[in-house]
């Protein structure tokens, strides 16, 4: 076994915190970033609304695709719930691939069915969404577009 001075554990110290410090910071330069691109509400005749808002993955172009979602959160008394389509699209628009992710914030909601689909430059995704307390159903579906040159909406 090899005996330490007190200064070569302090430098070895020093050496793994730094090694520490950088792992993080190399790990947290990869955290996935987004661009609000639009945001829009819709209201309905029962006092509920949602919020649709479209985000752009700031990496884009990466690899020659452009990637993005489009958020349905849906407000009930507060945020019940969000739809989600995300979609993976060609430089010049075309979609690749789509699908959906439900994020349920009130516990009484819950998702009965969900789907999602590619379909030329669109990603779409819809579903049915249902209050347990008393069977009430919201059908949302979601279309996240690219343009030919690559703008989501």
């Amino acid at each position: 076994m090899v005996k330490l001075t007190k200064q070569k554990w302090i430098a070895v110290l020093i050496a793994v915190c730094a090694l520490v410090s950088l792992c993080a910071t190399n790990t947290f330069a990869l955290e996935k970033k987004e661009i609000l691109v639009d945001q829009y509400l819709e209201t309905f005749d029962n006092g509920s609304y949602a919020v649709v808002t479209v985000y752009q993955d700031a990496n884009q172009m990466r690899n020659g695709t452009i990637s993005g979602h489009k958020d349905y959160s849906y407000y009930d008394g507060g945020l019940a719930w969000n739809f989600t389509v995300y979609g993976t699209f060609t430089s010049n628009g075309k979609c690749t691939a789509a699908s959906y992710g439900v994020t349920v914030h009130n516990n009484v909601w819950y998702c009965a069915s969900g789907r999602a689909w590619p379909d030329g430059n669109s990603a779409s995704a819809s579903g049915t969404m249902r209050r347990g307390t008393d069977n009430v159903e919201i059908y949302p579906s979601v279309t996240l577009y690219c343009s030919p040159n690559g703008s989501l909406s």
